[in-house]
């Protein structure tokens, strides 16, 4: 449950960084900043997805 919450939390915090992306990354047109915002998302919460379900983790 403990994982559940923390990723729902990770979750809800991806929306606002992915909305600055794309909103910084607009001059380029919709498809493409949201090609990059995903590719920012995707680098990030990669390390925050893999800590959140690391088997080693109380």
């Amino acid at each position: 449950m403990k994982k559940f919450l923390l990723y729902i939390i990770r979750w809800q915090l991806s929306t606002p960084i992915l909305a600055v992306v794309t909103g910084w990354m607009a001059w380029m047109g919709y498809w493409w900043a949201a090609a990059v915002a995903n590719l920012v998302g995707a680098c990030i919460f990669f390390w925050v997805d893999r800590w959140i379900f690391c088997k080693e983790r109380g």
